[in-house]
Order: C-alpha cells, then sequence, then structure tokens
C-alpha cells in the first residue's frame, strides 16, 4: 500500500504517537488568507438562484437512478457553490472557543459555509472550465467565494485541455465528461490548511473535499440533476492549465456538468492554454511539510490508472490493521 497506508497508520495513532513536527506552532499573525487572492482579473457576479419548492431532502438522499436527469444552466450552477462554499453566515453564537470576544470586530468576523465540514479555512478551490454553450465568453474562472462570482483568468475554450486529462486515464470517466463542455476543477493550496495543522492536513483538506463534492450530489439530486466526480486524470497537464504547481496545490477532482447545449465537441488545442495570473500569497513564510509533499506525491502515482467499470465495487482485500 506504501506511503498512504503509513499517513493513515499515523493518522490513526496520531493520539498517542504525535505527528512530526510535534513542536509546530502556527504563526497567527502570518497566517495565509482563506481563499486565493487573484487581482486585477474581471469579476463576474454569479445571478441569484430561487430555492424550488419541489426541492426536498428525501429526493437528495435517493440512491436510485433519476429518470432522465436535468441539465445544469448558470442559475443552477450559482445556487449549488452558494449553498455549499458560499458564505451564508457570520458566527457570532456563543462558544467556548477562545475567540469569542474577537468575534464582533469585523476584521476578525468568522463566516460559515453550507458543506457539513469543520472549521472555516475555506480550503478547496473551484475552477470552472466553460465552453461556448454557456451563457458568456469561454474561459477559466475561480470561484471567489466572499464575492460569490467568478474571477476570469483565461479567456478562450480550454474544455479540450480537461477533457484530454480526462482521458489519459483511459475509458469510463464519470458523469458524460466527453459529452459536455462544462467542468468544475477542485483543487486544494496545501499551506491554506498546513499552515495551522501542518502533517495533518492532507487528511483534513481530502475530507473536507469530500463533503463539498457530497454537498453538491445531495443538491444536483434534490434538483433532479447528477453530479458525479472524475478521481483519475493527467493532474500536471491540469496543473498547467489552472497555473499552479502539484506541490503546492494538489488537483483533486473533475466535475463535468451535464449543460443544455453542451456538444463536447472542442479538442486539445495544440498550443496549450495556461492561465498566467497568479494567486498573491499573503504569508511571508510558507512552510512544507514532508508528510504532506510525500502523501500528495503518492497519490500521484496511480493518477492515471483508472479502475475499469465495476471494479471498485468487489469485495476489498483483505485489510491490515492500522494499530499495531
Amino acid at each position: 500500500m506504501g506511503y498512504a497506508y503509513d499517513y493513515a497508520a499515523a493518522i490513526m495513532r496520531r493520539g498517542r504517537v504525535h505527528m512530526e513536527p510535534v513542536d509546530h506552532v502556527p504563526n497567527w499573525a502570518d497566517g495565509p488568507r482563506k481563499t486565493k487572492h487573484y487581482p486585477d482579473t474581471d469579476l463576474l457576479p454569479l445571478p441569484d438562484s430561487g430555492y424550488p419548492a419541489d426541492a426536498a431532502l428525501d429526493q437528495g438522499l435517493n440512491p436510485g437512478p433519476l429518470d432522465g436527469p436535468g441539465h445544469f444552466d448558470l442559475a443552477a450552477l450559482s445556487g449549488m457553490l452558494r449553498d455549499s462554499y458560499g458564505l451564508t453566515g457570520r458566527r457570532l453564537g456563543v462558544q467556548a472557543n477562545t475567540d469569542l470576544d474577537a468575534l464582533p470586530h469585523y476584521p476578525l468576523a468568522n463566516f460559515s459555509r453550507g458543506s457539513a465540514s469543520g472549521g472555516g479555512l475555506y480550503p478547496v478551490s473551484v475552477y470552472w472550465v466553460s465552453g461556448p454553450s454557456a451563457p458568456l465568453p469561454p474561459g477559466v474562472h475561480h470561484y471567489a467565494t466572499r464575492h460569490h462570482a467568478m474571477r476570469r483568468l483565461l479567456t478562450g475554450d480550454a474544455t479540450g485541455e480537461v477533457r484530454a486529462a480526462l482521458e489519459a486515464a483511459g475509458p469510463g470517466a464519470p458523469g458524460g465528461a466527453d459529452a459536455t463542455d462544462q467542468y468544475l476543477v477542485l483543487s486544494i493550496k496545501y499551506w491554506q490548511n498546513a499552515f495551522k495543522y501542518n502533517s495533518f492536513s492532507f487528511h483534513a483538506v481530502s475530507m473536507d473535499l469530500g463533503a463539498c463534492v457530497q454537498t453538491w450530489r445531495l443538491w444536483a439530486r434534490a434538483r433532479g440533476l447528477d453530479v458525479e466526480p472524475a478521481l483519475w486524470f493527467d493532474e500536471e497537464r491540469l496543473a498547467r492549465l489552472l497555473g499552479v504547481r502539484t506541490e503546492e496545490e494538489g488537483i483533486f477532482a473533475v466535475v463535468p456538468l451535464r449543460w443544455q447545449g453542451a456538444t463536447g465537441a472542442a479538442a486539445a488545442p495544440a498550443t496549450p492554454f495556461a492561465v498566467r495570473h497568479r494567486d498573491v500569497e499573503r504569508s511571508r513564510t510558507v512552510l512544507t511539510f514532508e508528510a504532506v509533499t510525500a502523501m500528495q506525491a503518492a497519490t500521484a502515482e496511480g493518477a492515471l490508472d483508472r479502475p475499469a467499470p465495476g471494479a471498485l465495487a468487489h469485495p476489498p482485500l483483505a485489510a491490515r490493521p492500522l494499530l499495531p
């Protein structure tokens, strides 16, 4: 099982055997922003999205197949992002944390989101790679949670690059990936969480990404839509498109969106697209942690080995105990 097994075992034992570096103390005064920051980029506000009267939790929890799943549009995409990762509330309630006295001051305000996950560090970055079927020029956008808007990072139809990255892992990409020109790409900038949790952060952010995707699944199914992430793809190719380094920001999932009028016809360009805007880091000192770097490398090793359809449904191999 390699390093991933060792890391999982260390997570299980960390209550008794502390993970390195045991002397790490967060430098709160030099902490990163809770979201990525792209100055000098166009901000495209997302439209309001109502809550349909027939969208019920029971329907969202229904595991059965949908009868002719519907299609996303800009309003549906806006609603899903706001209800999952947008800033939907401000935390002012009475609780036992030491920052209670500071919360009423706006510069120190703590906002909450819809996804059922701990804390408020917002480590998941959501990119929207849009093609011609969207009601705006094709391009690559970054979801700005504080503004509930898209920041345009690149203009041009780069969906062929996403499709090529998915095809590099073999056949069987879920969610009609080859029949759409709208994709959400989910990544994690490790420093946004590791500055506080150091080696534990890879475990924490993986859970947070899972909570985000499952929120999308429930939200979409309650409205007759379908969300299915692709977890195997050419990560380096997507990283080049987004203008990031995988050592600093891992690409974890691609979510194809069934979109009205999408054809999925765009091919990868001869000269690959690449975002030139860069996230501006707030921290003066950025640290790396060996466990996080090793886990990123371990997960990237099999990124192009997509299992055959149904393979993951087979009975698992006899598991070794995580605890000695």
